[in-house]
C-alpha cells in the first residue's frame, strides 16, 4: 500500500480496503492529470520553438541594418536607418523577452509533469493492492460484518468479469486483424485466379496466383490460431466460439504446368468458398466484439 507504513496484517480489513480504494481513485486522477500535463508541455515546447524562430528572424533583421546589406543601403537612402534600426532592435528585445517567459513556462510544466509521473509510479500497484484488500475482506472469516463481506465478494466477481471481458476483447481484436489480413491476400489471389481462368493467363499468372495462395494459407493459419485463443476466452464467458475451416487447395504443379480450365475453375471455386468462410468468420468476430463491448459498458456504466 502507498498510504500507510504499518504491515498489512496489522491493519483492520475494512481500513485496508478504504486506503486501497483511496489510492485507486488517486491513481485514476493522477493519470488524467499526467496526460493533460504531457499535452500542455508539448504545446508549450512547440510555442517556445516558434518564439525562438521569431527571435532569430528579428535578430537577422537587426544584423542586416547594422552590417553591409541591401536593407541598410535602402534604409540609409531613405534617411530612416536609425529609426528602422531602433524599431528592429525593440522588436528583437520583445521577442527575446517572450522566449524567456515561455522558457519559464516550459520548465514549470516539466516540473509538474515529472512530479505527476513520480506520483503515478508510486501508485503503480494500487489496482493490485485494491484486489488484495477486497480478497482479505471477502475471506475475513467473521471478523467483518456480512454486508461488507457480501459487497467485497460482489466486487471481486465484477472485477473478474471485467478482466475476462478485456482479455477476450484483446484476443478478438487480434483474431480480427489476422482474418482481415488473410482476406486481403485471398482477394489478390482471387484477382489472379480470375485472370488465369478467364483472361488468358498462363504460367506466370498461375505462379502468381499460387504465391498469393501460399501467403493466404499462412495468414489463415495465424488467424486460426488467434481464433482458437479467442474461442477459449469466449468459453470462459459462456459465449459461443468461432472456428475457421482449413484451407487446403489443389497441387500447384498441375495448375501451373497444365493449362486446364477444369483445374483453374477448381482453384477458383476453393478460393471463393474460403473467402465466404473468412467473411463469415469476420462477421462473427465483429458481432462477438460488439457483444463484449456492450457487456463491458454495462459493468463500468
Amino acid at each position: 500500500m502507498t498510504s500507510h507504513t504499518v504491515p498489512d496484517d496489522a491493519v483492520p480489513p475494512l481500513r485496508l480496503l478504504e486506503v486501497a480504494r483511496s489510492d485507486l481513485a488517486e491513481r485514476a486522477r493522477v493519470h488524467v492529470e499526467l496526460r493533460a500535463a504531457h499535452d500542455a508541455l508539448h504545446e508549450a515546447q512547440a510555442e517556445h520553438q516558434r518564439l525562438r524562430d521569431v527571435l532569430t528572424s528579428e535578430e537577422l533583421d537587426v544584423g542586416r541594418l547594422e552590417g553591409r546589406s541591401a536593407s541598410r543601403v535602402w534604409s540609409s537612402l531613405r534617411g530612416s536607418r536609425e529609426r528602422d534600426l531602433e524599431r528592429e532592435r525593440e522588436q528583437a528585445r520583445t521577442a527575446a523577452a517572450a522566449v524567456e517567459v515561455q522558457a519559464r513556462t516550459v520548465e514549470l510544466l516539466r516540473e509538474v509533469t515529472e512530479s505527476l509521473a513520480r506520483r503515478a509510479e508510486a501508485l503503480e500497484h494500487a489496482d493490485r493492492d485494491y484486489q488484495s484488500a477486497l480478497e482479505r475482506v471477502a475471506g475475513s472469516g467473521g471478523t467483518v460484518d456480512d454486508a461488507h463481506v457480501a459487497a467485497a465478494v460482489q466486487e471481486l466477481a465484477h472485477r473478474r468479469e471485467l478482466q475476462e471481458l478485456e482479455q477476450a476483447s484483446a484476443a478478438g481484436r487480434s483474431a480480427l486483424q489476422g482474418l482481415v489480413a488473410a482476406r486481403q491476400t485471398l482477394g489478390s489471389a482471387d484477382s489472379w485466379s480470375t485472370w488465369d481462368t478467364f483472361g488468358g493467363g498462363g504460367m506466370l499468372s498461375s505462379a502468381m496466383k499460387h504465391e498469393r495462395l501460399d501467403e493466404a494459407r499462412q495468414r489463415l493459419q495465424v488467424a486460426g490460431e488467434a481464433l482458437t485463443r479467442f474461442t477459449r476466452e469466449l468459453d470462459d464467458l459462456r459465449m459461443p466460439g468461432i472456428a475457421l475451416p482449413e484451407f487446403g487447395g489443389p497441387v500447384r504443379g498441375v495448375d501451373i504446368w497444365w493449362d486446364n480450365v477444369g483445374v483453374d475453375l477448381l482453384v477458383r471455386d476453393r478460393i471463393k468458398r474460403t473467402q465466404r468462410d473468412v467473411d463469415a468468420a469476420v462477421a462473427r468476430v465483429e458481432e462477438a466484439l460488439a457483444t463484449l463491448e456492450t457487456r463491458r459498458q454495462q459493468l463500468v456504466g
